[in-house]
C-alpha cells in the first residue's frame, strides 16, 4: 500500500513515516490482498491545530468505494491508528456488500 503524506504545519521524520506505513500495512493489507498495487494509493493529511492536537485527513478510492476519513486527536499516533481503524471498518463493509453479488 503506497501512502502519500502532505503534513502541513509541521514536519514528519522518514522513521515516523515508515511507523505510520507499518501501521496502515498491518491493519489494511490483509483486507486489499485482491487488489492491484497501483489502486492501493491513499492520501494522507496531517495538521496541527493549536488547541485540539492533530487534525488527520485519509482518503482512499477503492473502485466503487471511495474513503473519506477525518479525526481529531491530541496524541498524533494514536489518532493515526483511530483513522485506520475506520478505514479497516470501511472497506470491511464494502467487501461484505461485494459478496453478496
Amino acid at each position: 500500500m503506497n501512502i502519500i503524506f502532505n503534513p502541513q504545519k509541521l514536519s514528519l521524520s522518514d522513521r515516523f513515516r515508515q511507523r505510520i506505513q507499518t501501521k496502515f500495512d498491518q491493519g489494511l493489507g490483509k483486507l486489499l490482498k485482491n487488489y492491484q498495487e497501483d489502486l492501493k494509493v491513499a492520501s494522507l493529511a496531517i495538521e496541527k491545530v493549536t488547541r485540539s492536537g492533530y487534525e488527520i485527513k485519509f482518503d482512499m478510492n477503492l473502485p466503487g468505494c471511495p474513503i473519506n476519513i477525518r479525526d481529531t486527536h491530541k496524541v498524533l499516533m494514536d489518532g493515526v491508528v483511530r483513522v485506520r481503524n475506520q478505514a479497516k471498518r470501511q472497506i470491511k463493509k464494502y467487501i461484505e456488500k461485494m459478496r453478496g453479488y
